[in-house]
């Protein structure tokens, strides 16, 4: 895989035990890396979050500097559903759903903005949390329908967005 630079959403401690007591009740080692790599799961590094924007590793300098320029005040999410979505090399992505937030699509929209990776535009970008990726739609919809049993609308929040060198993951902001 290219080495990649992202930005996401550093859920503060309580949002991020949340999120993971959640997805433990599928009892199965899960991996949020997309699927390109063999030893996925080795390469997982990154916590439960939201990704803003990706970039190749030659835009290092320019994610930094995007990243650094960005303020806001905390954030709050309501995750509102658990979800499957196509995603990248005929895999799914399972999901914790975002409820729509003004602040975050503001957020989303101050860094797609300066980094103009259509990807992550806001206004045709998901937002969302991802759970775990495989190859196996069944697989997700058995883990989906586990988890939907007893959902319940939950918040998560974050005061910070981490630029993360991946995989695997090293925070460089």
């Amino acid at each position: 895989m290219n080495k990649r630079i992202t930005s996401i959403a550093l859920f503060d401690d309580t949002s991020l035990n949340k999120l993971k007591d959640i997805s433990d009740m599928l009892d199965e080692r899960l991996c949020k890396v997309p699927y390109s790599e063999e030893n996925r799961e080795s390469l997982d590094t990154l916590p439960y979050h939201f990704t803003f924007c990706v970039w190749d590793i030659q835009k290092k300098d320019e994610a930094i500097e995007i990243i650094k320029s960005i303020k806001f005040k905390e954030i709050i999410l309501n995750i509102i559903g658990v979800y499957i979505k196509e995603s990248f090399n005929n895999s799914w992505n399972l999901y914790f759903d975002i409820e729509q937030n003004n602040e975050l699509y503001k957020l989303q929209k101050k860094i797609y903005d300066s980094a103009k990776i259509e990807k992550y535009n806001p206004d045709i970008f998901i937002p969302h949390i991802t759970i775990h990726c495989d190859k196996s739609y069944d697989r997700l919809e058995k883990f989906k329908k586990i988890l939907d049993m007893d959902f319940k609308s939950f918040k998560v929040k974050f005061s910070e967005i981490g630029l993360f060198e991946i995989y695997p993951a090293i925070r460089i902001q």
